[in-house]
């Protein structure tokens, strides 16, 4: 058997080091994109007998972590807790989760009422709270945040209409 000197198993080792470097940071890189592809304004309807019926949700970056505000037509604003994974996103608020898939700037899925491993006895005579069990979700989104950040023509000084930051 040959043995490995000392230079060899550092390098080695460095290679490991760096090749695990880039894996790690391609991993930040698709998160942040994914983050991207939801940040801004949506628009959203919910078909069939839910709590939400139609309104708008913001979706912003604040201090790394996704935040949403939901302005519902019946219920009101609510705060939401936004998680991303890949093209999947998950809204949770008030004992409900939204949850679907995000393809061109539209997001499809489901609202649901959140579920606990909790058992009970249903008692009889009384009527349930709530029958609302699922109902479908359909999101458009109106606006991102790059549109967002960017200048109108109204905010813009006759001088700078020109330059290609002021259009």
């Amino acid at each position: 058997m040959r043995r490995v000197s000392a230079t060899q198993l550092i390098l080695l080792l460095f290679g490991a080091v760096l090749a695990a470097g880039c894996a790690s940071s391609g991993s930040t890189q698709d998160s942040a994109a994914s983050q991207a592809a939801v940040i801004g304004t949506w628009e959203y309807k919910v078909s069939g007998r839910a709590p939400l019926d139609q309104g708008v949700f913001r979706i912003a970056n604040q201090d790394g972590q996704l935040r949403g505000i939901i302005r519902d037509r019946r219920v009101g604003r609510l705060r939401a807790r936004v998680d991303v994974n890949d093209s999947r996103l998950e809204l949770t608020l008030d004992g409900l989760r939204i949850s679907g898939y995000i393809e061109d700037e539209q997001l499809t899925g489901f609202l649901r009422r959140q579920e606990w491993g909790v058992a009970s006895h249903r008692r009889t005579g009384r009527r349930a709270r709530s029958q609302f069990r699922s109902a479908s979700f359909y999101a458009k989104r109106v606006q991102s945040a790059t549109a967002a950040d960017e200048p109108s023509v109204l905010e813009c000084r006759s001088l700078l209409r020109e330059v290609d930051d002021c259009r």
